[in-house]
């Protein structure tokens, strides 16, 4: 049973109980705030935290010791900064993955076959990536993630099986969507910020700062800051011996069906 189903059923089962306890005595009404308070605080907690698997399953980390990385970009393909992002790891002989925007796949289509003919994976991460994604129907998220595969498949001829949630925000809509349209969902173990991290500096700080083993790391291909700070990254950790592997790889998944 899902984590969130036991919560409901939890609660559920607290609140009969202090229901029969009102009838033959007097309870407080803040029991049944505090239940209420502390369902909410859990479902909201589910959400926001994709580590969590609280409303479905989410692959964030693999476990091994090894010095092993995976990068991830989310948001593209953008027209300035992806093509530098793929030239780099060219450079560095990098295979990454690529989550992205349908409605940038339609814009760029020259820079998803280019993805594909380099080496690297796409995967689904919606096509409006609106700020209101999560709260779209089960019906709606689906068409989005379909709308998106077909866009892809014309391009690479493949048809995509990952898919990122945007914002990693998850609820009990979005896994009855990905049952529908049979999805394995990927979240991160490690979270650059780069969206937030303006200095590339910083953000280099971050990235190894946080490093540990078999990392798979979320950035944006949309940050042009993070061009120079991945250069340096790449770098520092082939120094330190780590290797990186292309998602799909490191997790032992099929990335296309």
């Amino acid at each position: 049973m899902l984590k969130y189903k036991k919560i409901l059923l939890v609660s559920c089962l607290l609140l009969i109980i202090i229901i029969v306890a009102d009838y033959y005595y007097t309870v407080s009404t803040w029991w049944y705030i505090g239940i209420v308070i502390a369902t909410v605080g859990l479902l909201a907690y589910g959400s926001i935290s994709i580590r969590s698997d609280f409303y479905c399953r989410v692959i964030c980390a693999v476990d091994s010791g090894d010095k092993v990385i995976a990068l991830t970009f989310d948001d593209g393909p953008d027209e300035q900064v992806t093509p530098q992002v793929l030239d780099l790891l060219n450079k560095h002989r990098v295979k990454a993955a690529f989550f992205c925007v349908g409605s940038r796949v339609l814009q760029h289509p020259a820079l998803v076959e280019r993805m594909d003919k380099e080496g690297h994976i796409i995967g689904n991460h919606g096509f409006s990536h609106h700020f209101f994604f999560d709260l779209f129907s089960a019906g709606r998220i689906g068409e989005e993630l379909v709308k998106t595969e077909k866009l892809v498949q014309r391009i690479v001829h493949k048809r995509l099986q990952l898919f990122r949630p945007p914002y990693g925000v998850t609820n009990p809509v979005l896994a009855k969507a990905l049952r529908r349209t049979n999805y394995k969902s990927i979240g991160w173990s490690l979270k650059s910020k780069d969206t937030v991290i303006r200095d590339e500096q910083k953000l280099y700080e971050r990235l190894t700062g946080k490093l540990g083993n078999a990392e798979i790391i979320l950035l944006h291909d949309t940050c042009p800051h993070l061009v120079p700070a991945l250069d340096k990254f790449i770098a520092y950790a082939q120094e330190h011996e780590y290797r990186f592997e292309r998602l799909d790889k490191l997790l032992q998944i099929e990335a296309y069906e």
